[in-house]
């Protein structure tokens, strides 16, 4: 299973190895949640397998293998664990993003970790960077470090201080190592997703060299700085909402695909003083089972669909339009809307024993929940936009 040095696996090889692992991350779920961080064997396990790698640039070890392969090896994992594949999605993500920057840069961060990367990601600013003399001084928090417990570096924004005006378009992203953070803020005690370690990070007066600076929101249609290093297409200037909604939207699709298989063995195993016959012989638990089924495999069909859309324009080096970003985002926002709504059914229709803490359906149900809370994937917000599109209004910042 382990990922060989210098051998680029298949998709298909990467599917089943993501397959092989689930019931070992099940198996170990329960404790992940009470440890509220991924488990070192985990960890490994995860590391070993080479899902950091899918969308990692080849120059620099990694397999570039594209967004499907990595959004189908994730709702694989989440059948296992939500939050184990929650920060393998975003980190395997999130490593991409290093090979926008300058050679130079990639070359100091692979210097530093090998080819054994794994970054952390937080782009909403929550303070201004100050200028100086070769780059930028940066001080402040940035909450929701999904995998910062295992992480070797760090992408961390704030606002640009030349900027005209504050706004996420008007923001950089640097690239910090994690030996650099001041302090790790152990606050992540939180209803679902509990495994992630979403924990707070601390930087103070810590400087960041221009070399590790990008703003990255001008590169959504446009050739960043590592383009010449990395001429797969995915680094020659793609979108990166799109590509985020879908690595967010896949973990909840493995959810619902859990959850109604944590239902099925619910009825197989239930039994009651109440009931005559067998809860299998339920005709509402019947169609509820049924139903729940049918749209996991819709939302599943409909995320691997977009997915290959996406990178098929994406190697066509097809400049993506305003209409391209709003409609991958809203697909993505309805694909987390029918799987949270899966795995609520399933959950109500468990019954009382699906409320405890060591039922399965219930942290399943808490998962989901924390994943529908995504600012990014807000169904609302991305329904609006691409209706103001459709009516020629603009659509409003910053997911546009």
């Amino acid at each position: 299973m382990d990922a060989k040095v210098g051998i680029i696996p298949s998709g298909e090889e990467m599917v089943a190895r993501a397959r092989e692992i689930a019931p070992i991350l099940a198996d170990r779920a329960a404790a992940t949640d009470k440890n509220r961080s991924m488990l070192p064997e985990n960890h490994k396990l995860l590391r070993a397998a080479g899902f950091l790698k899918i969308l990692q640039a080849k120059a620099y070890g990694g397999y570039e293998l594209g967004v499907p392969v990595l959004v189908e090896c994730v709702l694989e994992l989440a059948q296992g664990c939500a939050s184990d594949a929650w920060v393998t999605s975003l980190c395997a993500s999130q490593n991409r993003f290093v090979g926008c920057y300058a050679k130079e840069t990639q070359d100091e961060v692979y210097a530093a970790s090998g080819m054994d990367l794994m970054t952390c990601l937080v782009t909403g600013p929550t303070t201004t960077a100050e200028k100086c003399d070769g780059g930028y001084r940066l001080t402040g928090k940035w909450p929701y470090v999904s995998g910062v417990d295992q992480c070797n570096w760090l992408l961390l924004s704030a606002f640009d201080p030349d900027a005209p005006e504050k706004g996420a378009r008007y923001s950089f992203t640097f690239l910090v190592p994690r030996t650099d953070v001041a302090e790790v803020i152990d606050d992540w005690h939180v209803l679902g997703l509990r495994g992630t370690g979403s924990k707070t990070v601390v930087l103070d007066d810590l400087f960041v060299p221009m070399h590790r600076t990008l703003n990255f929101w001008r590169h959504d249609d446009t050739a960043p700085p590592g383009a010449s290093a990395n001429p797969g297409p995915l680094f020659q200037g793609v979108p990166r909402i799109p590509i985020f909604g879908m690595v967010v939207a896949a973990p909840a699709v493995g959810l619902a695909l859990a959850a109604t298989q944590a239902f099925r063995e619910r009825l197989e195993g239930r039994k009651s003083a109440l009931m005559t016959n067998a809860a299998t012989e339920n005709a509402p638990a019947q169609i509820a089972l049924g139903n729940a089924i049918d749209r996991a495999e819709v939302a599943r069909t409909l995320l691997l669909e977009i997915a290959h859309d996406f990178q098929s324009l994406a190697e066509a080096r097809h400049v993506f339009t305003s209409a391209d970003r709003l409609r991958y985002r809203l697909r993505g926002a309805e694909i987390l809307r029918m799987s949270t709504e899966i795995v609520f059914d399933m959950f109500k229709a468990g019954g009382t024993g699906a409320t405890f803490d060591h039922s399965p359906l219930q942290r399943l149900f808490r998962d989901a929940m924390a994943i529908r809370s995504h600012v990014v994937l807000d169904h609302d917000s991305a329904s609006e936009n691409r209706g103001r599109y459709a009516l020629g209004i603009d659509p409003k910042p910053p997911y546009n």
